[in-house]
């Protein structure tokens, strides 16, 4: 795994990826946007301390943009 700080245009490209649909696991997102999948573990959790992305666990792990899911009713 890559140690130090994700890379701006990755992360940058994670949060447009992640504009344009609801919600995705970070290999969707890694292969969506052609970049290594730690690469994007490394901007995703970087961005979720930023507080810009949420973790969702729905039987399994999804990310998408702060307050894009609705909360379950």
């Amino acid at each position: 795994m890559q140690k130090g700080a994700a890379d701006p245009a990755i992360k940058q490209k994670v949060l447009d990826y992640l504009d344009t649909v609801e919600k995705a696991k970070s290999k969707e997102i890694a292969k969506a946007i052609s970049e290594d999948k730690s690469a994007v573990d490394l901007a995703v959790k970087e961005l979720s301390f930023e507080d810009k992305v949420e973790y969702l666990y729905i039987t399994t792990t999804f990310i998408a943009l702060k307050g894009k899911v609705a909360p379950p009713e």
